[in-house]
């Protein structure tokens, strides 16, 4: 059935399953960062470190925020498994975020760069897609939650950005042996979210 607009609605079970794959990746990346800010500091005293691990903590609060608002966009009714729909997706995102989750503990700066470069701007961009292509007749609260969730995504990411530009070096995860580039850890995220009529940037059908 089309809208007035004549665009086909995304099916509730398949936006049921793209707000469990919020929660789960909102959910992960406030345990990455809020075990990044707990660690102890490698470099006792160092400024840079403690900056990152400062940032680390505040993106836990807000990651966490974040996962809890989408927990309350899932779906309420008989025969319906929320828990189950909160599950870790297929292909190479969920080891990505677990060696990020490692170099955040023991690297900061290159941690952080991988959030910077690769995660974070993917989500936004993710977060920003649903919202083009969401209907406002069956997606309506779905999308309040997209704008907080790109607005929150997008100021985060910033603020990581000027803080890897004040660290020595400016320092990047991009180049180093054994570690994705931003393109690549994009195309992780985008993965994560294939088959929920996100991507392209059309009106799922």
């Amino acid at each position: 059935m089309g809208d007035a607009d004549g665009l086909r609605h995304r099916a509730i079970d398949q936006l049921a399953g793209l707000v469990g794959r919020y929660c789960w990746l909102e959910h992960r990346l406030f345990v990455l960062t809020g075990t990044a800010a707990s660690a102890p500091a490698v470099v006792p005293g160092d400024p840079g470190e403690a900056e990152c691990r400062v940032w680390f903590a505040a993106a836990s609060h807000r990651h966490g925020a974040l996962a809890a608002g989408w927990t309350e966009h899932l779906p309420v009714r008989a025969g319906v498994d929320r828990d189950a729909l909160v599950s870790a997706p297929p292909g190479p995102l969920p080891g990505l975020l677990d060696d990020l989750a490692s170099a955040a503990t023991t690297e900061p700066a290159r941690g952080l760069a991988g959030l910077v470069d690769g995660v974070l701007p993917a989500a936004a961009a993710t977060y920003g897609l649903h919202l083009e292509a969401a209907s406002p007749v069956s997606e309506a609260p779905v999308m309040d939650g997209l704008v907080e969730a790109r607005r929150v995504v997008q100021g985060e990411l910033r603020g990581g950005v000027a803080l890897l530009r004040r660290l020595p070096g400016g320092a990047r995860g991009n180049g180093q042996p054994g570690w994705p580039g931003g393109a690549e850890i994009s195309e992780m995220v985008e993965r994560a979210f294939d088959g929920f009529g996100v991507f392209p940037a059309v009106q799922p059908s």
